[in-house]
């Protein structure tokens, strides 16, 4: 089917004479002769069977129906100068993988995992971004989304990363200072017990109201009050943690690099399994796609990595 459409390079024309009113301003930006513009221009009024300009000696009107036309045309010039700078820029599919990914997950597990991916598999271009909200994530440009299992993504295919699991952490200092007021006259270091948790300041997750009671009852230990300062998210947790806040039931994944380094220390018993997961998904029509396929396998065939290598007190 034929379209009832006049040539680009009139329609350029036409815009550039509009902002200008100026057949030679307009041949200036679009680097053509005044005459060829003023060819175009009339090329279109012919096409159009109407008069888009009045000329008045050395003067240029646009007519009503000029501009009328001008606005119709210019969304529509916008919108294919969009298309074209869209797939100018847009990433090769076949190189790309683009991860979405929990914000503290990414920081403090991901990092460190994805460094050796990409010295093994240079060929990819990886692109990392925050994963706020699974449900708003559109498939299209997302490959790989790592997330905590009560998230569900639509038509995805899921695979278990490792179930959760969490620690009572501190920082040194506040293991110091609790020791000090407690303990006078005991010598450094102590032997913590889980027990004696009920001595520090405790730290909350806002969205895990139940972290410390379900922590007490896996410890054998009877459930009390936990008041304490409340954080949104686990990195603001973390750094409460580090900067003696507090002590705080952190995930082992979350807490790892910072038990590593020692500025975290867990003297409160060993880690305790939680009811809950995190997963590697991506959408269905992406499962066979090569950069997901190696990413996946290589991750999850990674299981002795998952394991954090750190000890308790």
């Amino acid at each position: 089917m034929r379209r009832y459409i006049p040539s680009s390079t009139a329609l350029k024309c036409f815009e550039a004479s509009v902002r200008h009113l100026s057949f030679t301003k307009a041949a200036e930006e679009l680097h053509l002769t005044q005459s060829a513009v003023s060819r175009q221009i009339r090329n279109l009024e012919e096409f159009l069977s109407r008069d888009l300009f009045i000329r008045l000696n050395k003067r240029l009107v646009l007519t009503g129906t000029g501009a009328a036309y001008y606005k119709e045309v210019v969304p529509l010039l916008d919108g294919m100068e969009n298309a074209c700078l869209k797939m100018l820029h847009r990433e090769d599919e076949k190189t790309t993988l683009t991860i979405s990914a929990l914000p503290t997950l990414a920081s403090y597990w991901l990092m460190p995992r994805l460094a050796q991916f990409q010295l093994e598999h240079p060929q990819f271009q990886i692109k990392v971004r925050s994963l706020d909200d699974a449900a708003k994530i559109d498939p299209e440009s997302i490959d790989i989304i790592l997330h905590y299992g009560g998230d569900h993504w639509p038509r995805a295919m899921s695979h278990q990363l490792m179930r959760e699991k969490v620690l009572a952490v501190c920082s040194p200092a506040l293991l110091e200072r609790i020791a000090a007021v407690e303990y006078p006259d005991q010598v450094q270091p102590l032997s913590w017990s889980v027990q004696d948790v009920t001595l520090f300041p405790f730290l909350h997750l806002s969205s895990r109201i139940n972290a410390w009671p379900d922590w007490m009852v896996a410890q054998g230990l009877e459930s009390g009050s936990f008041a304490g300062a409340s954080f949104a998210h686990f990195h603001m947790l973390l750094e409460a943690a580090k900067n003696s806040m507090g002590i705080a039931i952190m995930p082992t994944m979350l807490a790892e690099k910072t038990l590593q380094t020692g500025e975290l220390v867990a003297p409160f018993g060993e880690p305790v399994e939680t009811p809950h997961e995190y997963l590697l998904s991506y959408p269905v029509d992406k499962a066979d796609l090569e950069q997901v396929v190696i990413f996946r396998d290589w991750l999850l065939g990674k299981s002795s990595d998952l394991t954090p290598s750190y000890k308790t007190n």
